[in-house]
């Protein structure tokens, strides 16, 4: 196990924020902080004008733009020129005297060139920067990163092996001698990131049926003391979008270094929520109402998918410590 040193997700994350701009607002808040030796750099409210970040005694304004696919050629310098501008009518105000871009990717030589024709004087903190930074305070900035898991070559051989009939197994693990690469493997219920060896000739059902064996994620369950039953649905998802069962790999584009995501979804049913009829109708007694309440019923699920949640978890980490 290892840390991972990109500079996006779901490598990169704050527990606390759902919006990867404001994950990495803090992330270069706190690099920046330890870099000089202060705590008096902090991130602006909005509207921030330009300015994300500021140190008002060295009087350094920082402008953090994230790329949340962790490509250089999505870097937009129009957007930043954008903010360049927005700062300078509020230059006076601040009292800002030197302005930082904090990126997330290494710019082009030409996207370079356009900022320095906007700010001549402008210091540009890129990728290589961030992640010399983060070498150097590693234990400050450990928690910031997912650990990264490698999963060997041998459990996808004996995941197919268990899984398929002998010889669509044969066929599968010829596919993974002839062409194979490692993807990113990532859960929406956990918190480590897993490297894989896969053939672009899986299946999509190909591939969720190995990790389902690779997690051995609970059955549906019962929570008596809930009344919730709870069950859970799979799905893989590349670049933001499902992918069809039936599709390869290759078919749906995913190739060397790309992340997917094994998506689980908690499926929860109300027990109460049958319907009654006849003789049974007397039975429906003040208890029962108060159960079957909006906010009871809020309450109960909560509570459901939060016990089914840490079994999900228990079995993704039962799994990771097989590996070890």
């Amino acid at each position: 196990m290892s840390t991972h040193y990109r500079l996006y997700p779901p490598f990169l994350y704050v527990q606390e924020e759902q919006n990867f701009s404001d994950t990495w607002e803090r992330f270069c808040c706190s690099l920046l902080n330890l870099n000089h030796k202060t705590d008096e750099i902090y991130v602006r409210n909005p509207p921030e004008q330009g300015v994300d970040l500021y140190y008002p005694s060295s009087k350094i304004a920082y402008q953090c733009k994230s790329i949340e696919s962790g490509k250089s050629g999505d870097f937009n310098v129009s957007k930043a020129i954008e903010s360049i501008n927005a700062a300078r009518a509020v230059q006076n105000e601040l009292g800002w005297e030197k302005y930082v871009l904090c990126v997330n990717v290494t710019i082009s030589g030409s996207a370079e060139k356009k900022l320095k024709e906007s700010l001549p004087n402008i210091e540009i903190m890129s990728e290589s920067r961030w992640v010399q930074l983060c070498g150097k305070f590693y234990t400050e900035t450990e928690s910031y990163f997912r650990k990264l898991v490698d999963i060997p070559r041998k459990r996808v051989y004996d995941a197919i092996g268990n899984t398929f009939i002998s010889q669509y197994s044969d066929q599968l693990k010829a596919q993974l001698d002839s062409s194979s690469f490692d993807i990113f493997l990532f859960s929406n219920q956990y918190d480590k990131t897993f490297r894989v060896s896969i053939s672009d000739k899986f299946t999509v059902n190909d591939l969720l049926e190995i990790f389902r064996h690779f997690f051995r994620l609970p059955k549906p369950a019962e929570f008596y003391s809930e009344e919730i039953r709870v069950s859970l649905s799979h799905s893989l998802v590349f670049n933001g979008r499902k992918t069809p069962l039936n599709k390869t790999l290759q078919d749906v584009g995913i190739t060397q270094g790309d992340i997917v995501t094994y998506w689980t979804t908690m499926v929860w049913k109300d027990l109460h929520s049958q319907e009654f009829n006849g003789d049974v109708i007397h039975m429906i007694v003040g208890d029962m109402i108060h159960k079957t309440s909006p906010k009871n019923i809020i309450i109960r699920k909560e509570n459901a998918l939060r016990k089914y949640s840490q079994i999900i978890y228990k079995s993704f980490n039962e799994f990771e410590n097989t590996l070890s």
